[in-house]
């Protein structure tokens, strides 16, 4: 054997025992509780007891004859859209600001973004204080209009979407630093070439930057569609999933069944099923968004 192939082996091994102990703790904290809940969603498992029975699919049929999964699929499901739609839109719009020669634009960024760094769970109570007390201030001064009387947050039809425009405060800065991020990629000598040609301020943005950032709208748009399926913090902190059921979302009902209910088996199920939700949209907006991406 050469001293150089020695030498590979080697670097191999070394290579093999630095990314060892992070495979160990990956399988023990990820791919171990992942099978476990796969097996846990096919029995009747209930809070700690140790008695478990296979039952199949009987939590997954369940759960599809469930009006309060249906539900809290539906509202989770409009929490995305509206704020994957709209939050992208707000943090596109403040990266094309702040992509300019304003002044204090430095300071303004870290501004935008102190709120993607504050706990979701503050965040919510600060704003559950906003829809509330501060409102009812600010309604007081204006003498209190009988048809600005608002409940952000007990009337069914917008309670989501109150929490849904803290979920933007909160988030829009993050996705404006990665959009002016992609922005700052864009090479000057096109945007001047494009203006001495005579093109608008509206035809640079939509024939020249926004098909040049097109990879970095798909990937702000599978980022923030993940986290929005997700949702947890922001309702049980502001609503604890009311009036109702109008702000339940599937991670809250999860954890209402598994900890609230002692319905593990069942709970367990309905997490793998917001896992299978979750795999399909973001695969199919993969597919679409690149689509998208080769026509632009």
């Amino acid at each position: 054997m050469s001293a150089y192939s020695t030498k590979i082996r080697k670097n191999d091994l070394a290579f093999i025992l630095f990314i060892l102990p992070a495979f160990v703790l990956f399988f023990l904290f990820f791919i171990v509780p992942f099978i476990r809940s796969i097996y846990y969603s096919f029995t009747d498992l209930y809070g700690y007891n140790r008695n478990v029975n296979f039952i199949g699919l009987s939590s997954f049929l369940e759960a599809f004859r469930d009006e309060n999964f249906l539900t809290s699929l539906t509202v989770t499901l409009k929490y995305a859209l509206f704020v994957v739609i709209i939050g992208n839109i707000v943090s596109l719009a403040l990266a094309l600001l702040l992509d300019t020669n304003i002044p204090g634009k430095s300071v303004l960024r870290t501004v935008f973004f102190l709120p993607n760094v504050m706990s979701l769970i503050i965040v919510g109570f600060v704003w559950t204080f906003i829809y509330g007390d501060v409102y009812r201030s600010f309604m007081e001064i204006l003498g209190n209009p009988e048809y600005l009387q608002i409940s952000w947050l007990g009337n069914t039809s917008i309670a989501i979407y109150s929490i849904g425009i803290t979920a933007i405060w909160q988030s829009a800065g993050y996705a404006m630093i990665i959009y002016i991020a992609g922005l700052q990629n864009i090479s000057t000598d096109i945007i001047e070439a494009a203006y001495i040609d005579g093109a608008s301020a509206r035809e640079v943005f939509f024939r020249i930057k926004l098909p040049l950032i097109s990879p970095v709208i798909v990937m702000n748009v599978i980022l923030a569609t993940t986290s929005c399926l997700k949702v947890f913090d922001f309702p049980l902190a502001m609503t604890s999933g009311g009036p109702g059921y109008a702000t339940t979302t599937m991670a809250l009902y999860i954890y209402t069944l598994g900890f609230n209910m002692q319905r593990t088996g069942y709970a367990t199920a309905i997490s793998v099923i917001l896992f299978l939700i979750i795999a399909v949209i973001t695969v199919f907006l993969m597919k679409f968004l690149k689509m998208r991406e080769e026509k632009l």
